[in-house]
C-alpha cells in the first residue's frame, strides 16, 4: 500500500513543478514567521513587530498562493513564477530583509525553477557527424 502511494505521488510530482512550489512555500514560511514570533531569553521578550509585519503577512500569503498554484495548476507556472520572483524581491526591501535573506533566496530559487520547468520530454541530441541518433527499442 505504501509503495502504491509512493508511485502515485511520484507520478503526480513529475507532472508539475513540485520542487519550485516547495521552495516557494519554504520561502513564504520563512518570510511569515519572524514578525509574529516572540523569542524569550529568560525574562526578556524579543519581538520584531513593525510595519514589516503587515507587509510580511501580505507578501508571505501571496507567495503561499503562488506555491499552491504551482502544484494545483501547473499551466500557470510562468505567471506564478514571475509573480514569485517579483514578490521575493519586494520582500527583500519591506519585510526584514525578506526573512533575513533566506526567505528571499528560497523564493527566488522557486520562482526561477517555475519559469524554467517544462513537462515536455527532451529531444535526442544529434550526432556530430550528422547521422541520425539511434533510438533504443524498448521491450514490450
Amino acid at each position: 500500500m505504501l509503495l502504491r502511494f509512493w508511485r502515485g505521488f511520484t507520478a503526480w510530482r513529475r507532472g508539475r513543478p513540485f520542487w519550485a512550489g516547495l521552495f516557494v512555500a519554504i520561502g513564504a514560511l520563512i518570510i511569515l514567521i519572524p514578525p509574529y514570533a516572540n523569542l524569550k531569553l529568560g525574562d526578556m521578550v524579543i519581538s520584531i513587530q513593525t510595519l514589516g509585519g503587515v507587509s510580511a503577512l501580505l507578501i508571505g500569503s501571496l507567495l503561499a498562493v503562488c506555491a499552491v498554484s504551482l502544484w494545483v495548476a501547473p499551466k500557470f507556472r510562468l505567471a506564478a513564477g514571475f509573480v514569485t520572483v517579483l514578490l521575493s524581491l519586494v520582500a527583500l526591501v519591506v519585510t526584514n530583509l525578506g526573512g533575513f535573506l533566506f526567505g528571499t533566496i528560497f523564493s527566488l530559487l522557486g520562482g526561477a525553477l517555475a519559469v524554467a520547468w517544462t513537462n515536455e520530454p527532451k529531444k535526442p541530441k544529434k550526432a556530430k557527424n550528422g547521422a541520425e541518433p539511434t533510438q533504443r527499442v524498448q521491450p514490450t
